[in-house]
């Protein structure tokens, strides 16, 4: 059985994303999560097993190690961009704005 973490998992829409240690991506329908809800950051075990559509899919999915309530992975997608990362975007638009003039 593979293990990785849970990437996302929206309660309302009912799927999610679990990564594993590997680096793949496996999509995860609601009917195959565990009773207990899926959280970002869960560590879990899991089987791999090709959907309807053609994806890989997991199935058999058991918590391993809970991630914390709070926990933030996955609430954000990217990191924000850092000061220096939007002074250079800004310069680098100046920059092009120049060019076409």
């Amino acid at each position: 059985m593979p293990n990785g973490h849970v990437k996302l998992f929206d309660t309302t829409r009912n799927f999610g994303f679990i990564v594993a240690d590997d680096g793949q991506e496996f999509y995860v329908a609601g009917t195959e999560a565990p009773s207990e809800p899926l959280r970002s950051g869960d560590v879990v075990e899991f089987e791999v097993q090709e959907t309807e559509s053609g994806r890989k899919g997991a199935t058999g999915i058991t918590v391993t190690k809970q991630a914390p309530p709070n926990n933030p992975v996955g609430h954000t997608l990217a990191p924000p961009p850092s000061w220096e990362e939007l002074e250079e975007r800004e310069r680098q638009r100046r920059m092009a704005r120049r060019r076409r003039r």
